[in-house]
């Protein structure tokens, strides 16, 4: 009889023929971001060259701030616009972004990002599960999406607030910070 044990015998057996893990063929480049969507999960990038391109972005892409990093404390994608200065991680193969890094924000975020507008008005309804908010700022009430929607959990109909919107993608306009008055 064999001097290993016969329940170790099958674990190295499937040790010898486990495939090795494949390492990813990771490129890094640097550009400044021109626009975003999330909803299509990509991002448009301008390298220093001047040359712009649209670039996939994975669903759980790593997001770091080393410019003004107490100011993203829970770095995600949805920081990310721009005209922000970003070295990215990418998959030389499928040419997807893997990483981000904030190098340069290029605008104080406590304002917004640039082209951001401050609206002063009284919630008139919200949902917070969805993110929603209709404020009426004196032209009647108007509905906004949240991001991040959680910001809603403290608020209720009728407090008077200030929001900060922001334009994302073309069109899409984007409360992303409410303060109460």
């Amino acid at each position: 009889m064999s001097s290993i044990p016969r329940v170790v015998m099958p674990l190295l057996a499937a040790a010898a023929v486990a495939i090795p893990a494949v390492a990813q063929n990771l490129a890094q480049e640097r550009a400044n971001i021109t626009a975003v969507d999330w909803r299509a999960m990509q991002v448009e990038l301008k390298d220093p060259k001047g040359r712009v391109q649209t670039w996939k972005v994975a669903r759980d892409a790593v997001v770091r701030f080393t410019d003004k990093a107490d100011q993203f404390p829970n770095p995600k994608l949805a920081d990310l616009r721009p005209p922000m200065y970003v070295h990215f991680t990418y998959d030389g193969d499928t040419k997807v972004i893997t990483r981000f890094e904030v190098v340069e924000v290029g605008f104080e975020p406590s304002r917004g990002a640039p082209g951001a507008q401050q609206l002063t008005g009284v919630i008139t309804n919200l949902d917070a599960n969805i993110g929603h908010v209709e404020v009426d700022v004196g032209a009647g009430p108007q509905t906004f999406e949240v991001d991040p929607k959680d910001q809603l959990k403290s608020f209720k109909k009728g407090d008077r607030i200030t929001i900060t919107l922001e334009k994302r993608e073309a069109t899409r306009e984007v409360v992303t910070k409410i303060t109460r008055q």
